[in-house]
C-alpha cells in the first residue's frame, strides 16, 4: 500500500522539486538574505505605517487611517478582518515562502492542479505550469510589487480546477474545492482580476450549456451548476466583510458617480457623473492595435519605457558623437518603448512556443473545449486595446455590469495568459494520449508553423514596411536622437522576431521528431518544458534580475530625512503635512512618518479628489487651513527639502458663528472660494438642515475652547467648554458609514460642512466629545465570514473522512 502511494506521489513530488528549483535558481539572492526592491510595496508600507503602528501598540484593529488624503477607510489598504480562515492560510504560505517566492509557487501549483483535473500527465502538466508561471506579466508584477494582483492571477486556474472537477468528476468534492478556490481568489485582494475571471467562466459555461443541450444531458449540467453556485456563495461568504465594505465605500470613492455637474473650468462634468470611472482615466493604459503581438515577439514595441541599449547601437554612437556625458549609463535608461501606453515596465510575453502550440491546438483539437478557451482569450486581447478599439470597449464600458469600475484595461490579459498555455497543453495531451492521426497532425503543424513562424519571419526581414518606430513622446527628445533611436527599436524587433522564429522551429522540430519515431514520445514533455523555461527565463531576466535585490534593512523601510526630523519635533499629536515637491496623487512615501493630504491610491474619496481639483491644486490656502495642514515640505533649486510652517492652520477643531446654506454639491464646492473657514460653515441645506433644526450658532468668545486630548486613527477625543451652544467644525474627513459622534458618551448626529469636513452642534457647558469609527458592515460581515468558513472547511473534513471510510471498506 505504501509503495503504491509513493509511486503515485513521485511525479507530483518531482513537480514540487522542479518549481522550488526554478524559484531558488531565479531568486537566488533570497538565499543570501536579500529582498526584492519593489516600489509599490514601499508605497504600501508607507500608507500602512500608521495602521501597523497602532495595531502593534494597542492590540486593536483600525478601519480608518489619516495617513493619506486627509483620512480614508483602510478597507483597500490593509484592513484586518476576522472569520476568513482562507486568508490566514494565505498569510502562512506567504510567511513561510516569503515574497516573491510565494507568488511564483502559487502560480505554478494552481495551474498544475488545473491540468491534473483535465487528466494531463505530470510531466506535461509541469511544462504547462512553467509556461503559465514564467509569463513575463507575472515577473513585471512581482518586480513592481503588485503582490495582490500576482496572487489573484495565480488563483484563477485553481477556481477553474474546482469547476472542472465538479463537472467531470465528483460534484460534492469538486464544489467544496471550488468554494475554497473562490475564497483564495478573493483573499488575494484584487477584485479587478477576480472580475476578469468571470469572463472565462461565462465563456466556458455558455459552451458547456450548448454541449449538454446537444447531448441531452442538460439536467446533469444544471445540477452541477447548483452545486457550483452554492459553493461559490459559501466561498464568497468567507470574504464577505471585504466585499461589503468595498461596496459600501465604493459609492464614496472616485469609482462612483460625482454629484458635481461642472468641472473647475466650468465645463460639463458628464464624464464623472456615471456610476464608474471616467472613461479616459479607465482607458489610459490601453494596448495599441498591434501591441498584443508582444505575446509572440517580446520586443515588438521596444520593451520597457526605460530600457537598456548596448554600446554597439546607433543611439550610443550618436550620444558619443554629441559628447553626452556618461553615455554608458545614459544608454541604460533609454525610451525604447514606442507603443500607445503612457509608460510600461515591459511587454506581456506568453512565449513563442506557447503561442505556437495554442495555434496548433486550434487546428488539431476537436470538440467544443477549444472554443470557450479561444473565445475568452480573444475577447481579452481585443478588450486590452481599450481606447484603440472603441467599438468593443465602449460597448463593455457603457453596458457591461461593473466593467467601468476598473482602470488599466491591459490587466485583462491575465485571461489570455491563462488560456494560451491551457489550450497548448490540452492539444499536446490529445496528441499524445489519443490515436495518432498523421494527416490531421501534419496539417495542423504546417498551419500553425506558417502562421506563427511566418509572422516572425516577416517582422524579422522587413519590420520597416509596417512601422516607423516613433512615438508622440519622441518629441521631447533632441531631434538628432530620434532617428538612431528608431533604428535601434527596429533592430530590437528584428532580433526578437528571429529569436521567436528559432524557438518555434525548435519546438515544431521536437514535436515532428517525436511523432515520426526519431526519439521517444516520453521525452517530448520534458524537452518542451526545458525549451519553454529557456525562452521565458531569458525574457523575464530583462525585467527582474539580481540587480533588483538589495540587503534587507534592519530598521525603518524608509529612512528618516532631516525634514522628517524637523516636522516630528512638533509635540502636537495631530496635524497634517503637504509635500509640495511631488504630485498629490503620487505622494505615498510622505505618509510613512506623517499624516498627509497627498497619497497614492486608486480609490481615493471622490469628494477629496474634487477638493484637490477645485481648491488644493489651485492654491486655495483656506482649503489647506481647514484641513489643518501645519507644515509644507518644499524644495530649493538644489533639491534640498525643508519644512515650512503654516501659521494659519485652523487646528483640530474650531467654532463658527455663521452658516452658509447651499442647495447642492455645485454650490457647496464653489462656496469654498473666498470663504473664511474660521467664521463660516458651508452646509448642504437639503441634506443637513434637519440636524440643525432649532439650533442657532453663537458668536464664540475668548472663553470658549476646544482641544484634542486623545488621538487614535479610529477614535478622537476632545475637551469642550463654552458658555453658549456652538457649531463646531472638525478638521476631519466626513464619512458617515462608520464615524459616530458622542457627547459625554451619548450618541448624537453629526453632519458634513465645508464640502469634506465634519461638524457638530454642541450645547453650552463642559463636555467630552468623541468620534469613533464603528463600521456596522464589518460586524455584520465577520459573522457571515465565520459561518461560511465553518461550513466550507467543515464540509471538506467531512468529505475527506467519508472518502477515507469508503476506501477502507474497499
Amino acid at each position: 500500500m505504501n509503495s503504491g502511494f509513493f509511486k503515485k506521489a513521485t511525479p507530483h513530488l518531482i513537480a514540487l522539486a522542479v518549481i522550488f528549483g526554478v524559484i531558488f535558481l531565479y531568486f537566488n539572492p533570497l538565499l543570501g538574505g536579500k529582498v526584492l526592491k519593489q516600489y509599490d510595496v514601499l508605497q504600501w508600507k508607507a500608507t500602512f505605517q500608521e495602521i501597523a503602528n497602532f495595531e502593534k501598540t494597542s492590540g486593536e484593529r483600525t478601519f480608518w487611517t489619516n495617513s493619506i488624503f486627509g483620512g480614508m477607510p483602510t478597507y483597500l489598504i490593509g484592513a484586518t478582518y476576522f472569520g476568513n480562515l482562507t486568508a490566514n492560510i494565505l498569510f502562512y504560505i506567504s510567511d513561510i515562502l516569503k515574497n516573491p517566492a510565494d507568488t511564483l509557487f502559487l502560480l505554478f501549483i494552481c495551474f498544475y492542479l488545473l491540468l491534473l483535473t483535465f487528466e494531463v500527465k505530470p510531466w506535461l502538466a509541469i511544462a504547462g505550469s512553467l509556461a503559465f508561471a514564467l509569463s513575463s506579466f507575472n515577473f513585471i508584477n512581482i518586480d513592481a510589487g503588485h503582490i495582490t494582483k500576482g496572487n489573484a492571477i495565480a488563483f484563477i486556474p485553481l477556481v477553474l480546477a474546482g469547476i472542472n472537477y465538479t463537472l467531470r468528476k465528483d460534484r460534492l468534492l469538486g464544489a467544496i474545492l471550488t468554494g475554497i478556490a473562490v475564497s483564495f481568489e478573493l483573499a488575494a485582494g484584487h477584485l479587478q482580476i477576480t472580475y476578469y475571471l468571470l469572463f472565462i467562466i461565462l465563456a466556458w459555461m455558455v459552451v458547456e450549456f450548448i454541449q449538454h443541450l446537444q447531448e441531452k444531458k442538460l439536467a446533469s449540467f444544471l445540477i452541477s451548476g447548483v452545486f457550483l453556485l452554492v459553493a461559490a456563495g459559501v466561498g464568497i461568504g468567507t470574504h464577505i466583510t471585504g466585499l461589503l465594505t468595498t461596496e459600501e465605500y465604493g459609492k464614496y470613492s472616485i469609482r462612483s458617480a460625482s454629484e458635481l455637474t461642472k468641472t473647475p473650468d466650468g465645463q460639463s462634468n458628464e464624464a464623472n457623473s456615471t456610476s464608474g470611472l471616467d472613461k479616459d482615466y479607465a482607458m489610459a493604459w490601453s494596448n495599441g492595435v498591434m501591441e498584443p503581438m508582444t505575446i509572440l515577439i517580446p520586443n515588438f514595441y521596444g520593451g520597457a519605457s526605460n530600457g537598456e541599449l548596448g554600446t554597439n547601437t546607433e543611439t550610443y554612437k550618436k550620444l558619443k558623437e554629441y559628447g553626452v556625458p556618461d553615455a554608458k549609463n545614459v544608454i541604460k535608461q533609454m525610451p525604447i518603448y514606442w507603443g500607445d501606453q503612457p509608460f510600461t515596465a515591459g511587454p506581456i510575453y506568453y512565449g513563442a512556443i506557447v503561442v505556437f502550440l495554442f495555434v496548433f491546438g486550434m487546428f488539431y483539437l476537436k470538440g467544443m473545449t477549444k472554443w470557450w478557451i479561444f473565445t475568452a482569450a480573444m475577447l481579452a486581447i481585443f478588450l486590452s486595446m481599450g481606447k484603440n478599439f472603441t467599438l468593443l470597449s465602449d460597448l463593455f464600458f457603457d453596458y457591461f455590469p461593473l466593467y467601468n469600475k476598473f482602470r488599466s484595461v491591459t490587466f485583462i490579459l491575465c485571461v489570455s495568459q491563462t488560456m494560451f498555455p491551457l489550450l497548448a497543453v490540452l492539444a499536446l495531451k490529445d496528441l499524445i494520449d489519443q490515436p495518432f492521426d498523421k494527416k490531421r497532425f501534419n496539417k495542423s503543424l504546417q498551419y500553425s508553423l506558417a502562421i506563427t513562424g511566418g509572422l516572425s519571419l516577416i517582422f524579422m526581414l522587413v519590420p520597416g514596411a509596417f512601422f516607423d518606430f516613433t512615438s508622440a513622446a519622441d518629441q521631447r527628445l533632441p531631434e538628432w536622437l530620434r532617428e538612431p533611436l528608431a533604428l535601434d527599436r527596429a533592430s530590437l524587433l528584428r532580433t526578437d522576431a528571429f529569436r521567436s522564429l528559432a524557438l518555434i522551429l525548435a519546438a515544431a522540430g521536437l514535436i515532428w521528431a517525436a511523432f515520426n519515431n526519431k526519439f521517444k514520445k516520453e521525452f517530448l514533455a520534458p524537452a518542451l518544458a526545458l525549451l519553454i523555461v529557456i525562452d521565458l527565463w531569458a525574457v523575464d531576466k530583462r525585467y527582474l534580475n539580481d540587480s533588483d535585490f538589495e540587503k534587507k534593512k534592519a530598521d525603518a523601510a524608509i529612512a528618516k530625512s532631516p525634514v522628517d526630523e524637523q516636522i516630528l519635533a512638533d509635540p502636537d499629536p495631530h496635524y497634517r503635512v503637504y509635500n509640495n515637491t511631488t504630485d498629490f496623487d503620487k505622494d505615498a512615501l510622505t505618509a510613512y512618518y506623517h499624516k498627509t493630504i497627498g497619497g497614492y491610491h486608486g480609490a481615493k474619496m471622490r469628494r477629496f479628489q474634487e477638493l484637490i481639483e477645485w481648491h488644493l491644486s489651485r492654491q486655495n490656502m483656506e482649503a489647506y487651513n481647514m484641513l489643518n495642514v501645519k507644515y509644507f515640505i518644499v524644495g530649493d533649486s538644489t533639491g534640498r527639502q525643508f519644512a515650512q510652517r503654516n501659521p494659519f492652520n485652523n487646528g483640530n477643531a474650531w467654532f463658527v458663528s455663521e452658516i452658509k446654506w447651499v442647495n447642492n454639491a455645485d454650490e457647496e464646492i464653489a462656496a469654498l472660494i473666498g470663504f473664511k473657514s474660521l467664521q463660516t460653515a458651508i452646509i448642504d441645506k437639503n441634506k443637513f438642515e434637519s440636524v440643525l433644526k432649532g439650533f442657532t450658532p453663537s458668536a464664540p468668545d475668548s472663553s470658549n475652547k476646544i482641544s484634542l486630548t486623545s488621538y487614535q486613527p479610529n477614535k478622537l477625543v476632545y475637551a469642550y467648554e463654552s458658555n453658549s451652544p456652538q457649531l463646531t467644525v472638525f478638521s476631519e474627513v466626513y464619512y458617515d458609514k462608520g464615524w459616530n459622534a458622542y457627547i459625554d458618551g451619548k450618541l448624537v448626529e453629526h453632519l458634513r460642512a465645508d464640502y469634506i469636513l465634519r461638524a457638530l452642534p454642541v450645547p453650552a457647558g463642559k463636555h467630552q466629545i468623541e468620534f469613533r469609527f464603528e463600521p456596522k458592515t464589518v460586524e455584520t460581515g465577520e459573522k457571515i465570514a465565520y459561518a461560511s468558513s465553518g461550513i466550507l472547511y467543515g464540509s471538506l473534513l467531512i468529505a475527506l473522512a467519508l472518502g477515507f471510510i469508503r476506501k477502507k471498506k474497499e
